[in-house]
């Protein structure tokens, strides 16, 4: 059975504004002329507060599959390397991690997670067979990043992390782990071989929790294993890291209007296959900004009428740019594509409510 969304009723009412039948206007977010087509690949939404998971045809933008998550709060998702399990944390104070085979889409399996974590986000080992959970609860002290068998779904072990740690990345060759620690101004890196890690501040030094400059929030991994570029949403910057020094190299102001808010952005980003170019959503500047890393320059300021964009992914090809935005409580979000060349918006479709995690697949 297909789904699809409806966005012919505002085309027809575009047109209908055209000839002078209607007064009223159409917003950026029902484009009047949609780029058709895009790469072959599927594109999974989460939408969190609706427990249910949207997966589209990214050559069509056509809805061909919708089910429920099973567990709740469904937040962050990730595929594991050879394409045959995902797997979905959920944003509550004990939260859980959930299973899914990726023929059929179907929910295989879920298990709950240690007292008081709060799963924001997974990373899986370059076998399929581990996954590092990052706790994003207790502000005031630092926590664990906890491991897991994806085989047997059972806890392993917990590691030293720091206080709200939100995202965590591992490098292609499956080598490095590497977590944002939001309230003590650090990055957790783990060496997978033997779970060795060591500790990374992204200012001159770590801060005490709550008392953070920088506010490391995201992280994206080039495609060369060699730089981890760290949203700060405090410094309202991205600085990157060089992987194998360990040490922070060189940075770049985000522009985002923070007027009264708290969670602003940056937040999370995708990198372009040459790793030039790097896309940051920016949560409540509404805007998917974009810098060139060679130059350090921005390149474009794309304003986005839903608010709060969060997610984000990129095709393999980089030619489409996918991001969610959340929007008000108990309104439906938005998900929208960008150009990956001209950082134009080519299209955008309806989600559910609060859809903060998706991703983008190559089709089966």
């Amino acid at each position: 059975m297909q789904f699809r969304d409806r966005r012919g009723w505002a085309a027809i009412a575009c047109l209908f504004l055209a000839i002078g039948w209607l007064t009223v206007g159409c917003g950026d977010d029902e484009l009047v002329n949609p780029v058709p087509g895009g790469p072959d690949g599927r594109l999974y939404v989460l939408n969190q507060t609706d427990t249910t998971i949207y997966v589209y045809d990214t050559r069509t933008l056509t809805r061909i599959d919708s089910l429920h998550s099973v567990v709740a709060k469904p937040h962050y998702i990730e595929f594991a390397p050879d394409g045959q399990k995902f797997y979905i944390t959920t944003l509550e104070t004990s939260g859980h991690m959930a299973r899914y085979t990726t023929t059929g889409n179907a929910f295989d399996t879920s298990i709950g997670m240690r007292p008081a974590v709060q799963p924001s986000a997974i990373a899986i080992t370059a076998d399929n067979q581990f996954g590092y959970i990052c706790n994003f609860s207790s502000p005031s002290t630092r926590t664990e990043i906890h491991k897991y068998n994806l085989v047997t779904m059972q806890w392993i072990k917990q590691l030293q992390a720091g206080a709200i740690t939100h995202d965590i990345k591992i490098t292609s060759d499956g080598k490095v782990m590497i977590a944002c620690n939001r309230n003590t101004d650090d990055l957790t890196l783990i060496y997978t071989d033997v779970d060795s890690l060591t500790f990374v501040a992204v200012g001159a030094q770590p801060s005490l929790p709550g008392q953070q400059i920088y506010g490391p929030f995201g992280v994206a991994i080039d495609h060369k294993d060699s730089l981890a570029f760290i949203a700060c949403m405090d410094a309202l910057q991205v600085r990157w890291l060089d992987i194998a020094t360990r040490t922070i190299v060189d940075s770049i102001a985000i522009p985002v209007n923070t007027a009264g808010t708290l969670i602003a952005g940056p937040t999370l980003m995708a990198v372009s296959p040459d790793d030039d170019v790097v896309f940051v959503s920016t949560r409540q500047g509404n805007s998917v900004v974009v810098f060139r890393v060679s130059t350090k320059t921005i390149l474009a300021d794309i304003p986005l009428e839903t608010p709060s964009p969060f997610g984000i992914t990129m095709s393999d090809d980089g030619s489409r740019v996918y991001v969610a935005c959340i929007n008000k409580t108990m309104q439906p979000g938005r998900v929208y594509v960008i150009d990956g060349h001209s950082y134009v918006k080519t299209d955008s479709i309806d989600v559910g409510r609060n859809s903060f995690g998706l991703i983008w697949q190559p089709a089966p």
